[in-house]
């Protein structure tokens, strides 16, 4: 090759190098920022997702307040915040349109952020700017009318200012109906359809006027709660909406029961599929929270979200190590949900006589989990044997079940602590799988069983125990 090809094709690959760069800089965002009164200032971009906030990206304006935001791939669509010192911050709409700039006044006050805001080149930010000012305007007006009725006034201008009240709704209803209807594919319209509540009828009423059913309008909020979520719409999860809506929903309209919980997220996660993030975001949103409930038995959602969803190859984002482990988890507390007939425990008692559960006859079965060392189990025994003490007469037995492998430090507790009218066993040879069937990983452990060894109650304390067989005791 002589040296004038050589230069063309430096030349050549000179060019595509710049094209590509340029390209990278096309696809990306562009936003540029003025602020007065702020000069020489670290500012941050900053994005909502979920109900966590995160940075992006961060500058430094320079001495005339300008700075400029930009990356080489382009930003998700969603809710996004400028954050500036002493913890003010704008919001900003980004998504089809990537470069534009934003500009406001610098004062301390939060208010005037949003008042003084205007932007350029980005239809969509312009529609979120004319809406966030339409609606501080009304604000200030209604909070003028709530100000005035506070005085003592006639009758007839009061009325006058709970009209005017009525008018202010009335036009920010048909501000959101114009938005959605003159811009049905803007994000802020599906912003103002997850936030509008359910318009609920009156209930039905006989030829009496008597209302016929009483839970009417609380079904049919339930029934409709959902209708104005796009879930399709995954730009909603980079906003401050969606995770509340959907946590209101199990908090506020459902019984926290397992078996509720499992058909209620059966539902939702099956209108989330119409977006593979939204459904992401969803089963693990719904996942965590169960998986952290305090509720007794909820565990069940646990295994229900792992099996249908996690384990069977509905989730291939998840981790194969994370997988491994959640499958674990399902083997260890499977065999010992609320509802599901415990796995008899086959034993040796203090005569080295065989003891199976299954054998023993008690309208409640109480098992108690402990080793003698535990200073949690010196301070629950004795309680738990008044417990079983007075509520022997009622059908309640215990059988205590000593963990560990020394037998004589067993057989002087039951002594010491004056338990032989338990039923009491100890598995030397580890075979009966206990800790495995039962979830033991600490002491002292206690569950409740029926007559017919199906599990009421696990993992409680004393008084929890207490509690629910005085709830049984109110069924028969």
């Amino acid at each position: 090759m002589n040296y004038r090809n050589l230069k063309c094709t430096v030349l050549l690959i000179s060019l595509f190098l710049s094209a590509f760069a340029l390209q990278s800089l096309a696809q990306g965002y562009q936003i540029k920022v003025h602020l007065d009164n702020l000069a020489d200032s670290t500012i941050y971009l900053g994005y909502y997702y979920g109900d966590k906030q995160y940075a992006k990206d961060t500058l430094i304006l320079d001495n005339k307040g300008n700075g400029t935001f930009t990356g080489n791939e382009p930003l998700d669509g969603g809710i996004y915040f400028v954050l500036l010192p002493g913890n003010l911050f704008f919001e900003l709409v980004v998504d089809k349109y990537q470069k534009f700039s934003v500009s406001t006044k610098y004062n301390g006050n939060p208010g005037d952020l949003v008042k003084n805001l205007s932007s350029k080149d980005s239809p969509e930010m312009g529609l979120y700017l004319n809406y966030q000012q339409f609606m501080t305007r009304q604000s200030e007006k209604a909070i003028d009318i709530r100000d005035r009725l506070k005085l003592v006034l006639p009758e007839n201008e009061k009325q006058k200012l709970n009209d005017s009240l009525q008018i202010l709704h009335q036009q920010v209803k048909d501000k959101w109906n114009e938005i959605e209807t003159r811009h049905p594919e803007s994000l802020l319209a599906s912003i103002l359809k997850i936030n509008k509540e359910v318009e609920v009828p009156e209930p039905p009423r006989d030829e009496n006027g008597v209302i016929i059913d009483s839970m009417f309008q609380y079904k049919y909020y339930k029934a409709h709660y959902f209708d104005n979520i796009n879930f399709s719409d995954e730009r909603l999860l980079r906003t401050q909406f969606y995770h509340p809506k959907i946590d209101r929903y199990f908090e506020r309209l459902i019984v926290p029961a397992p078996d509720t919980v499992i058909k209620e997220s059966r539902m939702v996660l099956e209108k989330a599929k119409s977006n593979e993030e939204v459904f992401k975001y969803t089963l693990q949103m719904l996942f965590n929270k169960y998986n952290n409930s305090n509720i007794m038995g909820m565990d069940k959602a646990f295994v229900f979200f792992a099996e249908n969803y996690y384990l069977n190859g509905n989730a291939p984002w998840a981790d194969p190590d994370w997988l491994k482990k959640v499958e674990e988890r399902v083997n260890e507390i499977k065999p010992n949900l609320i509802g599901i007939k415990a796995k008899d425990i086959k034993l040796l008692d203090p005569n080295d006589q065989f003891l199976s559960m299954y054998m023993i006859n008690a309208d409640y079965l109480v098992l108690f989990f402990y080793e003698p060392t535990c200073g949690h189990c010196k301070k629950t025994t004795p309680v738990m044997k008044k417990l079983s003490e007075k509520y022997w007469e009622k059908g309640v037995e215990v059988l205590g079940i000593y963990t560990q492998f020394d037998k004589e430090e067993w057989t002087n507790f039951i002594e010491s602590q004056q338990l032989e009218n338990w039923h009491n066993g100890w598995d030397p040879y580890n075979q009966s799988q206990f800790r495995l069937n039962y979830d033991i990983r600490s002491t002292p452990s206690i569950y409740l069983l029926d007559k017919n060894k199906n599990i009421l109650g696990k993992r409680i304390d004393v008084e929890t125990l207490e509690l629910m067989l005085q709830d049984e005791f109110k069924k028969k």
